[in-house]
């Protein structure tokens, strides 16, 4: 028996032409007969097939549920604030992907005298 729940199984199908009967029969047999009654069946049917739950040990502590965990990289940005006086040429003011990708941007030769990864305008160079 396959698990694949698209693939044909007639042990199912046959649980499901059932599972529509039994329920057309509980709505007092209306018109449409138990064709009408498939796709409701079907979900039943698959909702049975999931097992009960997850196991106890799984589940957080109750006093535990309500507790957001925050990204360990927050921690970084927790020190000092610089004030306006303060030179922040060093410092890149743009976001990075990752922090190899930060690492290559604060080696990056065109960033000695400004934002890393930026080049340097020339002011001798003439332009249009």
């Amino acid at each position: 028996m396959s698990d694949n729940p698209l693939a044909p199984n007639a042990k199912r199908d046959a649980a499901i032409k059932a599972e529509a009967k039994l329920l057309w029969e509980s709505e007092g047999r209306p018109e449409g007969g138990p064709e009408a009654y498939m796709e409701r069946a079907e979900d039943l049917i698959s909702i049975k097939g999931v097992p009960r739950g997850v196991n106890v040990k799984d589940l957080p502590d109750p006093e535990l549920a309500d507790v957001q965990i925050e990204n360990a990289r927050l921690q970084e940005n927790l020190g000092e604030f610089p004030e306006r006086s303060t030179d922040q040429g060093d410092q890149r003011h743009f976001p990075v992907a990752d922090r190899k990708e930060e690492a290559e941007l604060m080696k990056d030769e065109s960033a000695q005298h400004g934002q890393p990864g930026y080049a340097q305008i020339d002011e001798k160079q003439e332009g249009p």
